[in-house]
């Protein structure tokens, strides 16, 4: 399983340790498919279907597995190299479409790379303290619709303090222009949930914190580092831009 796949159920796990979530969140792993749920949060309603061979059984699967918990709408993700137009028709009669792709990403180096502008940004762990004004950058970064800031921070506040979970701030001279997390997972690395604060974008801010993170987790001798971005994003063109490579697609339907 990616690693990615990995830091959500991490998270959903952690998040479900407050009692409000815990009848909430749902997470099944099978051979053939992983079932994630949250009903306060849409990103995390989605499949993964491992083996197509066995697209049918893993559909009707999500379907009960999602109108149990009364969530209208999910998502279906496969690996294209897998995923034969025969599939793709398949989910286009049962009322799926395609929405958008997924490339994960992996950096061939494993080696330090030059900092470029700005020099002056820095990764700021995040702690109790900050934690409310993290959250706020982190939905505002992310353009998020969620206006109500407090549940959000009792779930990031499940997040600190972990050994394989980093939450940072991204700043420029003190000034706060974006968020970053880090997760890992023995030598393993994801870089996860960057991303930069509106009034900020298009100076490079991204790419700095990208190569920041690469840098930081290669000091500790990573064996391998991913991420991942929507196919012909913003995030996408830096990750290439860095060097990391795409090693993988997604194709993502909905229903």
């Amino acid at each position: 399983m990616d690693l990615f796949f990995e830091y959500d159920i991490e998270r959903l796990r952690r998040y479900a340790n407050v009692p409000v979530n815990t009848e909430k969140i749902r997470i099944e792993s099978h051979p053939s498919h992983l079932l994630l749920s949250f009903t306060e949060v849409g990103y995390f309603n989605y499949c993964v279907c491992h083996e197509p061979g066995r697209l049918a059984e893993v559909i009707e699967q999500a379907h009960s597995f999602y109108a149990e918990q009364k969530i209208d709408h999910h998502k279906l993700l496969i690996d294209e190299a897998i995923c034969a137009e025969s599939h793709d028709r398949f989910l286009t009669d049962r009322g799926y479409s395609l929405k958008e792709r997924i490339r994960a990403v992996h950096d061939p180096l494993l080696a330090y790379r030059p900092q470029p502008l700005p020099e002056n940004l820095q990764l700021e762990p995040v702690h109790e303290a900050t934690l409310p004004e993290f959250t706020e950058d982190y939905l505002a970064a992310f353009e998020s619709e969620q206006k109500n800031t407090a549940p959000v921070v009792a779930n990031f506040r499940q997040l600190l303090g972990t050994e394989n979970i980093s939450l940072f701030r991204v700043t420029d001279q003190a000034e706060p222009v974006g968020i970053a997390v880090l997760y890992g997972s023995g030598a393993d690395f994801f870089l996860a949930g960057g991303a930069i604060l509106p009034a900020f974008r298009n100076r490079g801010y991204h790419t700095s914190a990208l190569v920041t993170r690469l840098n930081r987790v290669n000091e500790q001798n990573a064996r391998s580092i991913i991420s991942w971005a929507y196919d012909g994003g913003a995030s996408y063109r830096n990750m290439v831009r860095v060097g990391l490579i795409p090693y993988k697609c997604y194709r993502v339907y909905e229903q």
